[in-house]
């Protein structure tokens, strides 16, 4: 059975999201959460997953920290 594959960027463009679409009777879920800054890549199961975008979705942008580059600027 075929499957599609389908990202989408959250917390403006820091985190790629990827995930299988549901088609027929599966579910779909999540795969793979990505920092696009550092290129960590975080696997584990559906649900951890979903936790950590639901998490990331809810947290205030401050707490998230600042980019590199940001940092790097605010340094000079």
């Amino acid at each position: 059975m075929a499957q599609r594959l389908m990202s989408w960027l959250i917390c403006d463009g820091r985190f790629r999201v990827d995930a299988i679409d549901a088609v027929g009777r599966r579910k779909a879920r999540l795969i793979e959460v990505e920092e696009l800054d550092t290129g960590e890549r975080t696997h584990g199961s559906a649900a951890r997953l979903e936790r950590l975008v639901r998490s990331l979705l809810e947290a205030p942008r401050s707490s998230l920290g600042r980019r590199p580059a940001e940092r790097r600027r605010l340094a000079k």
